[in-house]
């Protein structure tokens, strides 16, 4: 696996996360995060709080599937695999690749 292949692993793992949720807005800037079903209702809700709040709610769980990917997949890059870098060394090295 190359880097850009971990990369885009990752990347889509944060997408289909992200997907995975819906904010609901109950009153004014205020609602709930629920499953991303048929069945939105207020008591399927997974989180509640201000907008920007289930927002962060999402983007967390994001964020944490495509760090667990590249986690669960980072000794298949030979780039790390043959090397003893540290956690910094390697977090360096994949935004770089994103720029």
């Amino acid at each position: 696996m190359t880097l850009d292949e971990l990369m885009n692993g990752a990347a889509l793992e944060c997408i289909d996360e992200r997907e995975a949720h819906l904010i609901i807005l109950t009153q004014g800037t205020i609602g709930y995060v629920c499953p991303n079903t048929m069945d939105t209702t207020e008591n399927r809700a997974l989180f509640t709080g201000d907008y920007r709040s289930c927002q962060v709610w999402i983007e967390r769980r994001g964020v944490s599937a495509a760090l667990n990917y590249i986690g669960d997949h980072l000794n298949e890059v030979p780039d790390f695999s043959a090397s003893q870098l540290n956690l910094q060394a390697i977090l360096a090295m994949l935004t770089e690749r994103a720029k």
